[in-house]
C-alpha cells in the first residue's frame, strides 16, 4: 500500500511539473511539424523556380535542356526555364558580362556558359552561391547525356553494337540472413529501429537524470529523514523509479499516439526519402511489444544505478559529474546499436547484445533487423532481469546508507557501502 501511494505521489508531481508539460508540448509540436512537413516543403519548392540563361553559339543546348528537363513544381509550373543567348567569338565577352550583371541583380538564377571560345566541351555554371547538388547537378547530368550522345554519333559505331555496349547490368541486391527481402523493407526496418532507439536513448538519459535529481532534491531538503521513519528505503527507491518510468511512458504514449493518429487521418504513409515509405499496415506489432519490454527493463536497470548514485551525492551541482560514467555507457550502447543497423550479424554485435547495459538497444535492433533465435531473445531478457535484480539490490544498499550521508562522497565510499 505504501509503495502504491509513493508511486502515485511521484507520478502526480512529475506529470504536473512545468518541465513535463513543456517538453510534452514541444514534442507534440515537433510531431505536428513532421506531419505537415511535406506540405510545407511543397510550398517552399513552389517558389523555387530556376531561370537559367544559356550562353552558347548555336542554341541546340538550350533546346535539348528544355526538352529533357520538364520537372514540375507542386503547383504545376516548370521548375527550370532556359533562355538562349547566342553569341560568336567577338560578342562572347560582352554578352557574358551582360548576363553576369543580370545574375548579380537577381533577374536570373544562373548563367550556363557552354563551350566558351578556346575551350572545347567545357561548361561553366555561374551562380551566386556554391551549390552542392541542386540545379547545377541536375543540369550537369542532362548535359552529360547530350555530350555522350554526340560522342557516340561521332564514333561511327553501328547502333546494334552501341546498344550492346550500353545495356545496363542486371544487378540485384538480395539480403541474406535478414528479415527484409527488399531494399525498401530493409530501409523501413532500419527507420523503425532508429526511431525507437532514439526514444530509448532519450528516455534513459533524461529520466535517469530525473531519478538522480529527485533523490538529491529530497535528500537536500531533509524530507528523506522524515519519510525513512515510516517507509523502507527500498520501497521509496522502487516507488521513485516506477513512478518516473510511468511518467516517461505517459509522454511516449501521447507522442506516438498523436503521430499514428495524424498519419492515419492523412491517409498516407510516411515518406522516408529515396522513394522509401514507412507503412503502418506492414508494421509488425511484435516489435512494439519488444520495445515495451526492453524499454521497461532498460529503464529499471539504469534508473536503479542513477538512484543509487543520486543517494550518494549531496548537491545537484555534482550530479552530472557523478552520473557521467553511466551516461557514457548509454552513449556506447547507442553507438553499438547504430552500427548494428548495417551489420546485425557481426560476431561482436551479437556478443555485445548480451551485455546487460547494451542489451536494451543492441538486442532490440537485432530482433527487428535479423533472425534472432527464440533462445537468444529469452537469454537476453533473462540476462537483463538478473542484472536488474542485482543492481536494484546494490542500489538499495546505496540508497539506504547514502540518503543519510551529506557532504562530498567519493567513489571509494560507493565501494565501501557495497562491501559493508
Amino acid at each position: 500500500m505504501k509503495l502504491l501511494l509513493l508511486m502515485a505521489r511521484e507520478y502526480r508531481e512529475r506529470v504536473r511539473s512545468k518541465t513535463f508539460i513543456i517538453s510534452t508540448l514541444i514534442g507534440l509540436l515537433v510531431i505536428l511539424g513532421l506531419s505537415f512537413a511535406p506540405v510545407i516543403i511543397d510550398k517552399i519548392k513552389s517558389a523555387d523556380k530556376s531561370y537559367i540563361a544559356v550562353l552558347e553559339q548555336t542554341g541546340q543546348v538550350t533546346t535539348y535542356l528544355s526538352e529533357h528537363l520538364e520537372d514540375k513544381l507542386p503547383n504545376g509550373e516548370r521548375e527550370f526555364t532556359f533562355t538562349a543567348t547566342k553569341a560568336n567569338n567577338a560578342e562572347w565577352a560582352s554578352q557574358k558580362k551582360q548576363l553576369i550583371d543580370e545574375l548579380l541583380t537577381g533577374k536570373i538564377s544562373a548563367v550556363l556558359e557552354v563551350s566558351p571560345p578556346g575551350a572545347s566541351d567545357k561548361v561553366i555554371w555561374h551562380s551566386k552561391q556554391i551549390e552542392l547538388g541542386g540545379a547545377a547537378a541536375t543540369v550537369q547530368t542532362v548535359l552529360q547525356q547530350l555530350y555522350t550522345q554526340q560522342r557516340i554519333n561521332d564514333s561511327g559505331l553501328p547502333q546494334g553494337q552501341l546498344a550492346a555496349i550500353f545495356t545496363p547490368l542486371d544487378f540485384n541486391v538480395q539480403p541474406e540472413g535478414l528479415k527484409a527481402t527488399t531494399a525498401a523493407q530493409q530501409a523501413q526496418n532500419m527507420a523503425l529501429v532508429y526511431f525507437l532507439l532514439f526514444m530509448l536513448y532519450f528516455s534513459l538519459i533524461v529520466y535517469g537524470m530525473y531519478v538522480a535529481n529527485g533523490v538529491i532534491e529530497e535528500k537536500s531538503s531533509r524530507i528523506m529523514e522524515m519519510m525513512l521513519s515510516t517507509v523502507k528505503p527500498s520501497t521509496m527507491m522502487t516507488a521513485k523509479i516506477i513512478g518516473i518510468g510511468a511518467v516517461g511512458l505517459t509522454q511516449y504514449f501521447v507522442w506516438i499516439g498523436t503521430g499514428i493518429a495524424l498519419i492515419t487521418l492523412q491517409g498516407s504513409d510516411l515518406t522516408l526519402g529515396s522513394g522509401v515509405t514507412f507503412q503502418l499496415t506492414t508494421l509488425n506489432p511484435v516489435y512494439l511489444i519488444f520495445f515495451g519490454i526492453f524499454f521497461m527493463l532498460g529503464f529499471l536497470l539504469y534508473a536503479a544505478v542513477y538512484a543509487g548514485i543520486g543517494a550518494m551525492v549531496s548537491r545537484v551541482e555534482d550530479t552530472n559529474q557523478a552520473v557521467s560514467p553511466m551516461t557514457m555507457l548509454i552513449v556506447v550502447g547507442f553507438m553499438l546499436a547504430m552500427f548494428s543497423l548495417y551489420s546485425p550479424n557481426n560476431p561482436w554485435i551479437i556478443a555485445f547484445s548480451y551485455v546487460p547495459f547494451f542489451t536494451p538497444m543492441v538486442l532490440f535492433s537485432r530482433i527487428v533487423l535479423t533472425h534472432v533465435p527464440p533462445g537468444g531473445i529469452i537469454l537476453g531478457i533473462v540476462d537483463m532481469l538478473l542484472a536488474t535484480v542485482i543492481l536494484i539490490w546494490a542500489a538499495g544498499k546505496l540508497y539506504r546508507v547514502g540518503v543519510l550521508m551529506y557532504g562530498k562522497v567519493s567513489w571509494r565510499d560507493f565501494w565501501r557501502v557495497l562491501r559493508s
